[in-house]
């Protein structure tokens, strides 16, 4: 997989979306998000929003069951891949739309000078983002992205422009001895931008599915497992994740 023309051909892909009339967007992360997030009156702070958003509380809901959708998160070691800072939406802002759910796809591009495997599988798991932003919950369900927005959080004029920001800042936060770069694209309301992105990024997601089904396979050799079925199906999954537990601590004392 060469990820310098993947690359390459999103960036000629967003040329050709806005050349073909539809909008595009580019936004840059801001200097001081704190200072911005408190315009708007927002709060974004790690681990300091945790709320389930009911359905008739819910004002928006990007992805789901019905809508196409996609998450992509890729860390990568060549930071000059890397446009830093830099927010890409593809598509209306929030306050252009008027349906309560729409297709919503997200990449989000992380360039680290090294890492190692279990900082990598963390950089992966980005649902820390639905406890980080005021009104804003991730639904986690298989093989789709789905989030929603309250009510509250959008008559307080969010903008893709300000979650593309509460999300470098959080990421930021959690991991700021590792990350060098950061670069964000949105993609929403274009089912067909949505399919066309999905397949430009079919290797990138077919690498990381190979990546995670060989540590599935090393994970179950180290604890002499020999079941069939996946971990998240497994009934035994309580006492694996102590097993685990231990195991990493025993990583940390190695490294």
């Amino acid at each position: 997989m060469q990820i310098k023309n993947i690359l390459e051909d999103i960036r000629e892909f967003l040329e050709g979306e806005s050349r073909k009339g539809k909008k595009v967007t580019n936004y840059k992360v801001k200097d001081n998000p704190p200072k911005y997030f408190k315009e708007f009156n927002i709060k974004i702070e790690l681990d300091e929003c945790k709320e389930i958003i009911l359905q008739e509380e819910t004002k928006l809901e990007l992805g789901g069951v019905n809508k196409q959708s996609f998450s992509i998160i890729y860390p990568l070691t060549d930071i000059d891949l890397v446009q830093n800072n830099k927010i890409t939406v593809l598509g209306p802002e929030i306050h252009e739309i008027s349906a309560h759910d729409i297709d919503f796809g997200m990449f989000v591009l992380i360039g680290v000078k090294k890492i190692s495997e279990k900082i990598y599988n963390e950089l992966l798991h980005f649902n820390f983002i639905s406890n980080g932003i005021e009104g804003f919950m991730i639904r986690t369900i298989p093989r789709r992205f789905w989030c929603r927005l309250s009510n509250e959080l959008i008559s307080k004029d969010v903008s893709f422009e300000l979650l593309g920001n509460a999300i470098a800042y959080l990421y930021k936060q959690k991991f700021k001895d590792v990350i060098d770069a950061m670069e964000i694209i949105i993609v929403n309301s274009h089912p067909d931008s949505i399919l066309k992105f999905i397949e430009l990024t079919e290797e990138i997601r077919k690498s990381q599915r190979t990546r995670w089904k060989e540590k599935i396979e090393k994970w179950k050799q180290n604890i002499d497992c020999d079941y069939d079925w996946d971990c998240a199906e497994c009934p035994y999954i309580e006492t694996c994740d102590e097993v685990r537990e231990v195991l990493d601590e025993r990583e940390k004392i190695e490294e």
